[in-house]
């Protein structure tokens, strides 16, 4: 048995050794939060939409067309055989034809459809904007969970070996009593079995560490730091109606779904616009020369208001107000949903903030009776007035008592976590801030600016 505690004194020293400094979870969020693929992916997909809003603002502005030819061409036409009768030529003519077109083209009135596209995509630019916070928000609380897991697990394997080092402690009193005739081989037999168990304890604790690892490096994306640093309480609001009432104004999925509202009712906006007649202001310049069978320049200028109305397409377009319609329904009712996922979510978490709380006050002294208790039952088995049964029983029990508060405290800091993210303040209170994207701001800045 002395190899047996030189082997555990040896991890005990060796998972004492602190090798790296401390990596504080804010550094750890902050640090990874670009590298994970679902931030990265809702940035880029904001990005795509800011440029959207970029495409409609375009709508404002004018085309110029500028087209450019030259080449062969054969003409037939009464033309050229007109002007060939004379010659008595075939009437078929052979140009180098060279053109050149430059065209204006300025909307006037397009039914506002312009306008109503501009609001829908900048409406998607916000709901793109808070679906980045969203999914940064639940990185924060998933990056949280895996960093306490973590933390959690080697606290459970520390206490398991230290439960082993105490089982070994009493194995070898045992047997000494045995040896000097003291104590009975059932005491050795039952002390063994125990034993073994603490064994199994430490090497299940040891497996759920190395699982704790594997799904840190999933959710962070690295590996995990050598020492950590046991994050503090943050500050939750004062109650549930608090909770909510923040909840209201920050959540991302609540934005997220309001913006939907705003961009199907801009949607069915433009889609109405079709019912009115588009006003253009067009301007045109040629430079032909050589064209159909006749040599020589020929040049034009031309500027004209131009009305273009649709007077029947099959009800295409009463169909597309149609549906629009039915789309803000539909964004309404997600809406809806979104509010009572939320409530819901954040209510649950709320009730483990509140029991966790309570329980962890009441662990802690069960830790400390049922530390006392074992001390007791120490000495009165030095001096014959307890069993080994007795004093195994305690020290399972303080084991137990310990691995129990070490779930409830980690468990509360989690739902401290929780109640944050369902507030859509947990990167707040990390002290972490969004990837900077100059993105929206200059796509907002250019869809207020009318030509």
């Amino acid at each position: 048995m002395s190899k047996r505690i030189g082997v555990l004194l040896s991890l005990a020293v060796a998972s004492a050794i602190q090798v790296a400094q401390a990596a504080p979870l804010e550094q750890v969020v902050s640090d990874s939060m670009l590298e994970n693929p679902e931030v990265a992916a809702a940035l880029n997909a904001k990005r795509a939409v800011a440029e959207e809003v970029r495409e409609a603002v375009g709508g404002r502005y004018p085309d110029i067309d500028l087209l450019i030819g030259v080449g062969y061409e054969w003409t037939d036409s009464p033309t050229t055989r007109s002007a060939q009768d004379a010659t008595g030529g075939n009437g078929q003519e052979e140009l180098w034809r060279q053109e050149a077109t430059l065209n204006f083209r300025h909307m006037l009135f397009d039914g506002l459809a312009t306008e109503s596209e501009i609001q829908r995509q900048e409406a998607r630019l916000r709901s793109a904007d808070a679906r980045v916070r969203e999914v940064a928000e639940q990185f924060a609380l998933d990056t949280a969970r895996s960093y306490l897991e973590l933390i959690r697990r080697q606290e459970l394997l520390r206490l398991s070996k230290e439960t082993l080092y105490n089982h070994v402690r009493i194995y070898d009193q045992i047997r000494k009593r045995s040896e000097s005739g003291l104590g009975s081989l059932s005491s050795i037999q039952q002390a063994e079995s125990r034993l073994a168990l603490a064994e199994v304890n430490v090497l299940a604790a040891d497996n759920n560490l190395r699982d704790a690892k594997a799904n840190y490096i999933r959710v962070v994306g690295v590996e995990p730091p050598e020492q950590f640093e046991v994050p503090m309480g943050l500050n939750v609001p004062a109650s549930l109606d608090d909770a909510l009432e923040q909840a209201a104004a920050n959540q991302p999925t609540l934005q997220l779904a309001e913006s939907d509202i705003e961009a199907a009712k801009a949607q069915y906006e433009a889609a109405y616009s079709r019912r009115y007649p588009t006003f253009h202001f067009e301007m045109e310049r040629t430079l032909f020369n050589d064209i159909d069978g006749v040599s020589g320049d020929n040049e034009d200028f031309t500027a004209m208001l131009r009305l273009r109305y649709n007077l029947y397409n099959g009800g295409s377009d009463d169909a597309r107000i149609r549906k629009t319609q039915y789309q803000i329904h539909e964004a309404e009712d997600i809406r809806h949903s979104a509010d009572r996922q939320v409530v819901q979510s954040l209510g649950l978490s709320w009730n483990a903030y509140e029991i966790l709380g309570q329980q962890v006050k009441f662990l802690e002294q069960y830790v400390a009776s049922s530390e006392k208790t074992r001390d007791s039952y120490l000495k009165q088995f030095d001096i014959g007035q307890r069993s080994l049964l007795d004093l195994l029983d305690t020290e399972n029990e303080v084991f137990s008592a310990k691995n129990t508060l070490t779930d409830s405290t980690f468990d509360y800091l989690i739902a401290q976590y929780r109640v944050l993210n369902g507030t859509g303040q947990l990167l707040s209170a990390l002290d972490v801030s969004l990837p900077q994207d100059g993105a929206m701001v200059d796509a907002t800045e250019m869809a207020g600016t009318n030509p």
